[in-house]
């Protein structure tokens, strides 16, 4: 457990120096995603709504089919990895992962039922007034 953490932990400071490359999502053109884009989505929200949010993590920092997905998919992946790092007891990378989707989205806004959630919403507003200072 405390290798897999350390892991984890060595992964998200190597992909919080990482503006693009590697499998750290990146904002891809605008045109519509790809049927593989769209099922690699698809997964990961089941993947997230079964509750393996270990597994949400790894895929996002690894997947090449969402770093090349359009905005509003690598978005989406990237909201739920925060929510995913949020619900491991990882706030501070939940908090990076908000300023990251913020920088690439600034209008980004947590809808409906994600907003005042007692696990993330702290660590949005956190990195809304950090990203909003830059």
């Amino acid at each position: 457990m405390k290798l897999t953490l350390t892991c984890l932990l060595s992964l998200s400071l190597l992909l919080a120096g990482c503006g693009t490359g590697g499998g750290a999502p990146r904002a891809g053109s605008q045109s519509p995603a790809t049927p593989e884009q769209q099922a690699a989505l698809q997964a990961l929200r089941t993947t997230y709504g079964n509750g393996r949010y270990g597994d949400v993590i790894r895929e996002v920092a690894r997947s090449d089919v969402l770093a090349s997905a359009p905005r509003a998919v690598v978005v989406e992946s990237m909201k739920l990895q925060a929510f995913s790092y949020c619900l491991t007891g990882h706030p501070s990378l939940c908090q990076d992962q908000f300023a990251r989707i913020l920088v690439l989205e600034p209008g980004f806004t947590l809808q409906g039922a994600e907003q005042g959630h007692p696990q993330w919403q702290r660590a949005f507003d956190q990195a809304r007034a950090r990203t909003a200072t830059q």
